[in-house]
């Protein structure tokens, strides 16, 4: 049996176990004498008095027929929904008003019953962690843990069908989460398209961001890993002056105990290359003349430090660096290619021989470029037209840097004094090298053109081939921890691109014809006896090139030399490739053994292991496939593996060696009528970082699942903490945040009308999504108040959503720039409710819904449970701006139907006080039509309130606690990735109170959720008990 087909055997068993635990629970114990009782007696003539007449019958209202509970035990069995009817008899809108309406005592009467028979219930099956199946990761999930996995986003489910939602609002639960034929060929095709992305590197594997299937591909990856590391270096000039600056003025800048590699340090400047610098600015020079003296007395220039200094002195450095790199220019030293009679200048041994001279003398200058003032000016060459391909360019470029340099007078010295100045460029040039490294090259343009040809190109003619120069860079900048990652970077980007080997092929079939007189486009036929990159047809074409090297006294004789170096460094460099590629083929392997260990979230058992390394073998052996394909074969395994696609954790379903677990400190055997297990360290490790991360665990959190600290209380709360400070808790802003406020799918929002609202683009639509997300990340991870979301004085924008705010001081820049707007009440913002994300996904199109505004509000922020409207409701009109009543005069009249009034008072108000925002959320003082907005409502209860402010006054002196016990119950079921049951009612209450001891901390609730028993143990598989707690309502 394959490892594949075991693990999902392995896996449905372990599901089949929980699906009969939980069907094959008996009956509920018996009922409580005294409640029962009172059923009969209290509660059964309150409902056929007060209920039955609305709530009975074939067609009920609000669908919901109160005579089916006839007796205490069907109350029991479906006691949500008598939580509703508790619900509606405290707020007093049941009966309806204008229905005779029960006594307050008898009201109450009923109140405390259902309150009572709540209890009991959850009194009896309190720390029940509920019935919580092993399911695939949901879509996000896949995507999160994809991108920890590979260290490259690369949201392999965007092509998924949407994940549905359970009872709570969220697609984290099994209740919901479900796998189809279909669905099962689309992680197959998921899991292919990561594979792609595979990197084999010569001490392991890695994933590019683009998959990596062709050599262009490869190319791409490699080349650009260098460019970023060269550009990464701080080889600004400007910088290093400034620096000096610092470091001179450093007791004025009150850091009197700086040094020069102190201050490099802060500037993240090069602390080898910074002392250079200052010793050419301060140090003693043989020579204090030419560039030396003219950069000296810019530099003696600079201000002293004082107000406005640092723009002033930044300025003078530029300029500083500025002469540099124009005298630098005019004096680098200028090459061309051995002459070989019969060989174009663009041949490989000849144009590499060149760029070894240019790689090598980047701190040296040409002397020629010196003349006294009494000699004569040099007579300057026509500048010969741009040679065209395979042509060479060192005519050209040598008549242009002459003509620069005719127009410097910094190249003209005293007569008599050549041998002075020559020193002093000599130091100068020493330390300010024409180049660092040469990132482009194929292509010569005296206007420092944008297009200078391909990243790190050799520049051969009509071939495929690269050039490393960057020996300034190494010698002056980097420490050798530095010149050890780019000499690694290089070898991998041969390894990986193996261009050594490539352009080889290409030049032997394409351009070796050139040495027996074919022409330049002509190559050797293949060889019969051996590969192309043989040695000894490497050393063979090296002997015909010394021959025609050889043949004519006229050719350059270093060309001998050039030939030489040039064959044997091909011959070189490919037999280390080839020697590189076998010897990493075991650390492959290893590293294929340790992707599934970190993809299954837990360690590697010694049997998967085998079966895995097996299965490789067999690849190679059986189907002949090439070892990385193979290794990507291997990689699909693992991903289609259920121990990577489930959440085994959920049920402790991993191999029984790391299962065993100590109970947590304070945590619980069992669970009132239920038995229970605690979670093994690896599995409490997964619920924890699946919960703040809707991700896999990271190093740390496993190494303490692996010695078994996480399951002390101290231990898992630190790591909790630790984890809210991430940046991954995103992951938790997003899955948690968006479902709870159901604005996870703003992204994908099209329902404005573009002609009308031009404003709205997706850059706005985007800028609107990464709000919510932001402003609840920022509370997480800086564990604010969980009030802050709602009465919080501030908000997070870009330029683009500051300028649909009307916040155009407060950000400017790029898009991806985020600032926090403090004192946001000024611009109509702050906190959840005015943001635009929500505003603008409740409105139609051409006007805005004060009923869908206000609905969101009471339902999903403040928790209020609202039933279905009627079958048939009027439409308002589409758009506000063709109607005679405003929106606010339509709402008055639709309420005026007794079907309508006792839903809509509930919440229409809150929707009315933003009667001031426009369908995209916009700050508005008219509406569409043009009439004057009064956004003024009557909230239910009494008192008026205007716009954000009368909101959140309301919420903060009627609704607060609503607010807290929905935050509370809504983060207990994602945490739980099940809907609530009763039975959690008491820790429910739990979160609540240590919320409020805690100053609304909301790590508060955190802490609260992953130390009780229900986050902290999971039922027994084999369990036949009931924990008398049916599953809560979420909608």
């Amino acid at each position: 049996m394959s490892p594949l087909r075991s693990a999902w055997r392995r896996t449905f068993g372990w599901a089949a176990c929980g699906l009969l635990a939980v069907c094959a629970a008996p009956a509920a114990e018996a009922p409580n004498a005294a409640l029962q009782r009172q059923f009969d007696e209290i509660v059964k003539p309150f409902v056929k008095q007060n209920c039955v007449a609305c709530h009975g019958g074939e067609k009920p209202a609000s669908q919901f027929n109160i005579e089916v509970y006839r007796t205490y035990d069907s109350v029991v069995e479906d006691h949500p929904h008598w939580a509703l009817v508790m619900g509606r008899l405290k707020a007093g809108d049941m009966p309806p008003k204008g229905l005779p309406q029960p006594s307050d005592e008898a009201r109450q009467e009923v109140i405390d019953w259902i309150e009572a028979v709540r209890a009991d219930l959850a009194r009896r099956s309190a720390g029940d962690p509920g019935a919580v199946l092993p399911r695939r990761l949901s879509n996000s999930e896949y995507n999160y843990t994809i991108r920890d996995l590979t260290g490259v986003d690369l949201r392999p489910t965007r092509e998924f069908p949407v994940d549905p939602a359970n009872l709570a609002g969220f697609d984290n639960s099994g209740e919901s989460l479900t796998m189809s034929p279909s669905l099962l060929n689309k992680y197959l095709l998921a899991a292919r398209e990561v594979s792609e992305h595979l990197v084999l590197k010569p001490d392991g594997i890695d994933f590019a961001p683009h998959p990596m299937l062709v050599e262009t591909d490869r190319e791409k990856y490699t080349i650009q890993r260098i460019v970023d590391f060269y550009k990464s270096q701080p080889t600004d000039f400007a910088d290093y002056f400034e620096a000096a600056w610092r470091y001179k003025n450093r007791a004025a800048l009150q850091q009197p105990s700086a040094t020069l590699d102190s201050v490099a340090a802060d500037a993240k400047l090069s602390t080898k290359y910074l002392p250079k610098v200052w010793g050419i600015l301060e140090g003693p020079v043989e020579e204090n003349v030419g560039p030396i003296a003219k950069l000296r007395g810019m530099w003696q220039a600079l201000p002293a430090p004082g107000e406005g200094a640092a723009e002033a002195v930044r300025a003078q450095c530029v300029k500083m660096r500025d002469f540099v790199v124009k005298l630098r220019k005019d004096t680098a030293m200028q090459f061309a290619a051995p002459v070989v009679k019969g060989l174009t200048p663009w041949s490989q041994p000849l144009i590499n021989w060149k760029f070894d001279e240019f790689a090598s003398h980047r701190r040296d200058f040409d002397r020629t470029a010196l003349r006294e003032k009494s000699d004569p000016a040099p007579e300057l060459p026509e500048i010969p037209s741009y040679p065209g391909l395979g042509r060479e360019m060192a005519p050209r470029n040598k008549a242009l840097q002459m003509h620069a340099r005719a127009g410097n007078p910094d190249l003209i010295v005293p007569d008599g004094e050549l041998a002075r100045y020559e020193k002093a460029f000599a130091a100068f040039s020493d330390v300010f090298p024409d180049a660092f490294y040469i990132s482009e090259r194929g292509r010569f343009f005296p206007d420092d053109s944008a297009d200078k040809g391909r990243f790190l190109s050799a520049g051969y003619h009509n071939v495929m081939g690269y050039y490393r120069d960057d020996t300034a860079l190494q010698e002056l900048i980097l420490d050798d921890a530095g010149k050890q990652r780019l000499d690694q970077l290089w070898d991998e980007f041969d390894f990986i691109a193996d261009f050594t080997g490539r352009t080889w092929d290409q030049y032997f079939f394409n351009q070796s014809g050139e040495v027996v007189g074919n022409g330049r486009e002509s190559g050797s036929e293949r060889p019969t006896d051996a590969a192309v990159d043989a040695p000894s047809v490497i050393f063979k074409m090296r002997d015909v090139y010394l021959a025609k090297a050889q043949e004519d006294p006229s050719n350059d004789p270093i060309a001998v030399e050039a030939i030489r170096v040039h064959f044997q460094k091909v011959n070189d460099t490919l037999r280390r490739m080839e020697k590189m590629r076998v010897d990493a083929e075991p650390r492959h392997l290893d590293a294929l053994l340790a992707f599934a260990q970190k993809a299954y979230r837990r360690p590697l058992t010694k049997a998967e292991g085998d079966d895995l390394l097996a299965y490789y073998h067999s690849l190679r052996d059986q189907t002949g496939l090439t070892h990385e394909d193979a290794i990507r074969d291997c990689l699909v395994s693992v991903l289609m593996s259920p121990d990577f696609l489930y959440r085994i954790d959920l049920v402790d379903g991993f191999p029984p060696q790391l299962t065993s677990a100590a109970p947590l400190e304070g945590g619980a055997k069992e669970g009132g009528a239920v038995l229970t297990r605690p979670l093994s360290a690896y599995a409490l490790a997964n619920r924890l970082s699946y919960f703040l991360w809707a991700s896999m665990p990271d190093e740390e959190l496993l190494e303490h699942a692996a010695d078994g600290s996480l399951l002390r209380r101290d231990v898992l709360v630190a790591q909790a903490r630790r984890m809210l400070e991430d940046k991954r808790v995103r992951g938790l802003a997003t899955e948690f945040g968006g479902n709870w406020l159901e604005f996870r799918r703003f992204e994908q929002l099209n329902s404005v009308d573009r002609e009308r609202f031009p404003e709205f683009d997706d850059a706005l639509r985007e800028a609107m999504f990464q709000e919510p997300m932001r402003l609840i990340e920022d509370a997480v991870r800086h564990d604010r108040s969980a009030l802050d979301l709602i009465y919080g004085d501030y908000t997070f924008v870009n330029p683009v959503l500051a300028r649909h705010y009307g916040m155009l001081e407060e950000a400017h820049g790029d898009e991806t720039r985020w600032v926090r707007v403090d004192h946001a009440g000024r611009y109509g913002r702050g906190g959840l409710l005015p943001m635009s994300a929500f505003l603008t996904q409740s409105s139609p199109g051409l006007r805005t819904s004060p009923v869908k505004r206000g609905f969101w509000i009471v339902r999903r922020v403040l928790g209020e449970t609202i039933p279905p409207p009627p079958p048939v409701v009027p439409e308002l009109p589409k758009d506000e701006s063709k109607s005679n009543l405003t929106v606010p005069e339509l709402l008055a009249q639709h309420r005026a139907n007794p079907l309508c009034a006792s839903c809509h008072a509930r919440f229409d108000s809150f929707g009315l006080a933003f009667e001031g925002y426009g369908p995209v959320g916009e700050r508005r003082d008219n509406d569409l039509a043009g009439r004057l907005i009064e956004a003024v409502a009557e909230f239910p209860g009494g008192g008026e309130g205007e716009g954000l402010a009368g909101v959140k006054e309301y919420i903060r002196a009627h609704r607060q606690d609503d607010y807290l016990d929905n935050l509370s119950r809504k983060l207990l079921a994602y945490a739980l990735s099940r809907s609530l049951q009763l039975s959690d009612e008491p820790l429910v209450e739990q979160e609540q109170a240590n919320l409020k001891e805690n100053d609304y901390h909301f790590s508060a609730l955190v802490e609260t959720i992953i130390t009780s028993p229900q986050f902290l143990n999971r039922r027994d598989a084999g369990s036949a008990q009931q924990s008398g707690a049916a599953t809560e309502r979420g909608e």
